[in-house]
């Protein structure tokens, strides 16, 4: 970790397994995994648990919920966060490409250094883009690359930058049902001199049951 009188300057690692369960032809539910590391493979930043459920109302536009545990190291210990969301996620084919994104809102509770929990309410806007650069013997490996902003809320209206996301790498298919999702993650969280400036190497793999 890098220190300057202006920003802080981590790199780090985002591991997570993404399990997916089918209900029906338009309906289905997720597991997610997530563990995060200071300097690549030092000790544990963050760990989350996210069930889920998910239903698609058009070819292209799916509606989520689920609630998100968090456990998140600060100064050596660990704080707790539980949040409930909701989520409109869109793809769109065009051409060869398919644009997507998400608008994803969080109502949290997040645990503070004297063992008190304050609530807080965050919007989540992400735009990305996919396209096929080669066919393997599963599908076809994908460029992919998105942009996410988070915005802290009051009442319901988006007021205050909470972070910025921004993400390329490749979707690679392994198995029938297997797919990795790796790459370069920019993460910039905060501003002025409470800035924190994050380099991942994240990578999810998705599995269908």
């Amino acid at each position: 970790m890098v220190v300057s009188a202006q920003e802080a300057t981590q790199t780090q690692t985002w591991k997570a397994v993404f399990t997916d369960l089918a209900l029906d032809s338009v309906s289905s539910i997720r597991l997610e995994t997530h563990y995060r590391t200071f300097d690549f493979f030092g000790s544990r930043a963050q760990y989350i648990i996210r069930p889920s459920y998910t239903k698609k109302i058009h070819p292209w536009i799916s509606l989520s919920g689920g609630y998100s545990y968090l456990g998140n190291t600060k100064a050596g210990n660990t704080l707790d966060e539980h949040n409930l969301w909701e989520q409109v996620f869109f793809a769109i084919p065009y051409k060869k490409a398919t644009f997507f994104g998400w608008l994803r809102v969080e109502q949290r509770l997040m645990e503070q250094m004297g063992s008190e929990f304050a609530y807080g309410a965050r919007a989540r806007f992400r735009m990305g883009l996919r396209y096929p650069l080669a066919a393997l013997v599963h599908g076809k490996v994908d460029f992919m690359i998105f942009n996410e902003v988070f915005l802290l809320t009051e009442g319901s209206l988006p007021t205050t930058f909470n972070q910025n996301w921004t993400f390329f790498g490749f979707r690679i298919p392994l198995a029938p049902k297997a797919i990795l999702v790796s790459g370069y993650q920019r993460i910039t969280a905060g501003n002025g001199a409470a800035a924190v400036q994050k380099n991942l190497w994240s990578s999810i793999l998705f599995v269908r049951l």
